[in-house]
């Protein structure tokens, strides 16, 4: 029976190829997305769920009074935690310090190091290719490393009681080697070592106190403890151990399964996305599969009907259409398979970040197969269902004389309901697009109050192997520096305008601690508003020319600080920080200017002095005339190989990292695009089918009309006006929706352009075009078909 069914199967998708063609061509782009938007949603549910314990692990969160709560707690917080309360079974820091230079033999390497307490793998699962997690990190002087480190150090060997020098002086014993890290993980590491080196860094111990929350604590609970009652003991905790003014802090516990929502705000909203964008997906290529199904399977009415008669059950004509539609939708999934391995997973890592890479393993990623599985055979059955059972509820003697056709009522609605939701949607999207795009023109050529013109950002941080060469070299290199008559200004800095770090705290007046002020703060750098050109409102920069800076606390504040203290002028005014005896001086204020991208505010900003020109960050050169750059590079190159070091000098234009810190945005708009260009593929395929079945059901009517003089061209544009006046809805409809949508997504960021007419216009003339050109094809070969023939069997 089944190669029955396969043979007439067969046969029929061949008579009716082009529907079977445009149906093919539909479903496979559309399952093609929907098999990328199925692996990247299951990714996204399943990140951090291999962990054993994981309903049982727990991070700490601060909030602030009226705040917003933050992933970072004071660092003594987990000790005291442990020791106060039984419930805790266990609990590890993953602290971020610095990046230590490893060395083994003649290989040296720098790697992104976390520090972990020796628990670290009794709270969290990750599978070891060398070494046994529960002494890996005992030792003080051990460290784990990851596969590709490893790899990179000691090649294919067991590296496990190998000794690695730290920092060129300190010997640690290689303990463990992990397997590659999942990448839905939001743990991402290439070094461990135990935390208990952090307390040999001046620098963190006396930062690791009961104020500063620099601190990320997890914790593993009993089996029997309750989070919430446990929550509810930790104001005590606060109150007894936290700086006096520190104790309004409140202390929260959430399930760490959550903690990538945390991490990332918009990744629910990604989730959630791809989902919604998937679900329209699939019910648009249903839809338009069942409505070609039905166009083609009209004509075969009076064989469904010679198939009752002879005796053929619901169940046998039933398995007749399954086995059709299973065809196509087979064919389109193989199809669609191949076009997303090899198309849009690659294209579609290009735009993610490497914790977000896509891949296709049949060994894990069995839950997206099966998935994608169950959405084909859904349609298939769904899309053959559908014209089966309407053929076979129609009269048989109707359907044997051949007096079958489709409800015009209703399916015109159901077809014309189709076009107006495919392009509206269409329009929507081609707006979002044009938005998107206006917007980041906007960010990428605003005025960022300084001029990012012609400066050059060199990477000096290049891990020199003698400090005190290289102190005295960049005495050199600087005075070269000032001689160069291409050289407008330079300044030495810890920090660029697209790489400020989120360091804050609170000040306030001397003598006014009632007034504080949260403020961004960072070192600032002689030469600094020079060389960008950040005009000052008032006062003056920061010199090397005189102690007085230093020895006074001298700082910048900008124009934003100076209107949150309530100023009117604020040179020679003094500030003191909370838990800190220094006092600081006003000596300057700079109108504001944008030190991050403008997706954020600018926000109240001090700068102190930090001190003599150095080599430990960036050195941004101004320079006189940019064809000149190829010679002080070469120049700057030849000084620096003179001071021994692990990393070569490399430079940037500050206009490119500027233009580059947009990436993730300008990922976000390929990635829209893209799916405006599918949705637009798709209506375009569901739009030539059913003008290919309106000039099918009216032949006999354009005979009747090209007799009677009816010119090609007026025939075109009737066959073609009625689509048109649908996508005209569409326009009518998704322009408000569009606008809303638009205002909505702009006033997500800080500072954005205005949405202007011609973005409906562009849109609307798109739509008409995209549509005219899906129906005029059709339509033409209708009007030029002749007469004759049409009208042959009248």
């Amino acid at each position: 029976m089944f190669r029955n069914y396969l043979k007439i199967a067969l046969r029929t998708l061949w008579r009716n190829r082009l529907f079977t063609t445009i149906n093919v061509l539909g479903l496979s782009v559309g399952l093609a997305c929907v098999v990328v938007l199925v692996l990247f949603a299951q990714k996204c549910l399943t990140w951090d769920t291999g962990h054993t314990n994981l309903d049982r692990i727990y991070y700490v969160r601060t909030q602030s009074p009226g705040g917003e709560p933050y992933n970072q707690t004071v660092y003594p917080l987990l000790d005291q935690m442990l020791r106060d309360y039984p419930e805790i079974e266990t609990g590890t820091h993953n602290q971020g310090w610095n990046r230590p230079w490893i060395e083994y033999g003649s290989k040296s390497i720098q790697e992104p190091t976390d520090y972990v307490d020796s628990t670290f793998f009794r709270v969290f699962t990750f599978p070891f290719k060398y070494g046994d997690p529960a002494t890996a990190l005992l030792n003080k002087r051990s460290v784990v490393l990851s596969e590709k480190t490893a790899q990179n150090l000691f090649g294919d060997t067991n590296p496990v009681g190998k000794y690695v020098t730290v920092s060129d002086t300190l010997h640690y014993a290689v303990t463990g080697v992990l397997e590659r890290l999942p990448s839905n993980s939001s743990q991402q590491f290439e070094v461990l070592m135990p935390a208990a080196n952090l307390y040999d860094n001046p620098g963190f111990r006396e930062n690791a106190d009961w104020s500063n929350t620099f601190a990320t604590t997890f914790i593993l609970l009993k089996k029997d403890a309750n989070p919430a009652r446990l929550e509810a003991k930790l104001p005590q905790l606060v109150k007894a151990h936290y700086e006096p003014h520190a104790r309004n802090s409140i202390l929260k516990l959430a399930p760490f399964k959550n903690y990538i929502y945390t991490q990332n705000s918009s990744f629910q909203g990604l989730i959630y996305g791809s989902i919604v964008i998937a679900l329209f997906l699939l019910f648009i290529i249903s839809v338009n599969l069942i409505n070609l199904n039905m166009a083609s399977a009209l004509p075969r009415a009076k064989e469904v009907a010679m198939r009752q008669v002879v005796g053929a059950t619901r169940r046998l004509v039933l398995g007749q259409f399954w086995t059709e539609s299973g065809l196509v939708v087979a064919a389109s999934l193989l199809l669609s398979v191949l076009f997303a391995v090899f198309f849009l997973v690659p294209n579609f890592n290009q735009l993610r970040s490497e914790n977000m890479q896509l891949s296709i393993d049949l060994s894990t990623d069995y839950p997206t197969i099966l998935t994608v599985l169950g959405i084909a055979l859904t349609v298939a059955l769904v899309a053959g269902t559908y014209p089966a059972l309407y053929l076979m509820s129609t009269k048989t003697t109707d359907a044997v004389k051949g007096k079958v056709s489709a409800d015009p009522k209703r399916g015109r609605l159901r077809q014309n309901g189709l076009i107006v939701l495919q392009f509206t949607l269409a329009v929507v999207l081609i707006l979002g697009t044009i938005g998107m795009r206006e917007q980041l023109r906007y960010m990428k050529e605003a005025n960022l109050g300084y001029d990012r013109e012609n400066v050059l950002v060199f990477s000096t941080d290049l891990a020199y192997r003698d400090e005190e060469l290289a102190l005295s070299r960049g005495r050199t290199i600087f005075d070269r520096l000032r001689q160069n008559p291409n050289v407008a200004s330079f300044t030495s800095t810890y920090y660029t305008p697209v790489a400020y770090q989120n360091n804050f705290n609170q000040y306030h007046p001397d003598g006014n601690q009632n007034q504080q002020v949260h403020l961004r703060h960072m070192n600032g750098a002689v030469n600094y508003t020079e060389t960008l050109k950040i005009p000052m409102l008032e006062g003056r920069n920061f010199s090397d020319a005189t102690l007085a800076d230093s020895v006074s606390n001298a700082v910048i504040i900008n124009e934003s600080a100076m209107r949150a203290f309530g100023w009117k002028t604020a040179v020679g005014k003094k500030l003191r920080q909370l838990n800190n005896l220094s006092v600081y001086t006003v000596i300057g204020v700079t109108k504001d200017y944008h030190y991050r991208d403008l997706t954020d505010r600018v926000e109240p900003m001090l700068q102190w002095y930090g001190g003599r020109e150095s080599l430990s960050g960036f050195l941004m050169v101004r320079v006189t005339d940019p064809a000149k750059v190829p010679a002080l590079v070469a120049d700057l190159e030849r000084e620096f190989r003179k001071i021994p070091a692990r990393r070569a000098l490399t430079y940037t234009y500050l206009s490119d990292d500027i233009a580059r810190s947009y990436q993730s945005l300008d990922n976000i708009w390929r990635m829209i695009s893209f799916v405006t260009l599918i949705a637009l593929l798709t209506a375009c395929v569901g739009i030539f089918g059913l003008v290919t079945l309106m000039a099918r059901q009216r032949t006999k009517e354009i005979g009747v009309r090209k007799v009677l003089g009816a010119s090609v061209a007026s025939i075109a544009a009737l066959l073609a006006s009625d689509f048109l006046k649908l996508v005209g809805v569409a326009i009518l409809i998704a322009s408000p929706l569009g606008w809303w949508l638009g205002n909505t997504l702009l006033r997500s960021f800080a500072y954005h352009t205005k949405i202007q007419w011609w973005y409906f216009a562009m849109a609307g003339a798109l739509a008409v075009g995209i549509a005219l050109g899906s129906v005029i094809f059709q339509a033409i070969r209708a009007a030029l078909l002749n007469p004759v023939q049409a009208l042959r069997s009248e």
